[in-house]
């Protein structure tokens, strides 16, 4: 079985597609603990918010040609959705939801021809 590799670990890690990389794996581990919360949803909660701090750092570390993550956090709540299932959520800074909303701007402003 392979293992997928993290975005920062990417040699194309670079500029704003570093935040795209970064949007992936966040979805790729708030998945990951959204499915364990059933069993000790506070703990899960604790592990989730390290996990999002360190991948937040690595790409603050690793990520080239951007200041995306400077300076930045992200904490994860868990809410009850409308089904009754608990499910987590990562809220950015300010700094960082910046970035992410001018990478989806420039996104939407490119032609698809």
């Amino acid at each position: 079985m392979t293992i997928k590799q993290w975005g920062y670990e990417r040699a194309d890690c670079r500029g704003s597609f570093a935040l795209s990389l970064f949007l992936d794996d966040m979805d790729r581990l708030i998945d990951h603990y959204t499915a364990q919360a059933v069993e000790e949803p506070e703990a899960v909660l604790f592990r989730a918010q390290a996990a999002a701090n360190k991948l937040l750092q690595a790409y603050d570390k690793n990520a080239r040609n951007t200041v995306a993550f400077s300076n930045q956090f992200i904490e994860v709540k868990s809410v009850i959705d409308a089904a009754g299932t608990l499910v987590l959520v990562p809220i950015f800074s300010s700094g960082l939801k910046q970035k992410l909303i001018e990478l989806l701007k420039r996104s939407n402003d490119t032609s698809l021809h």
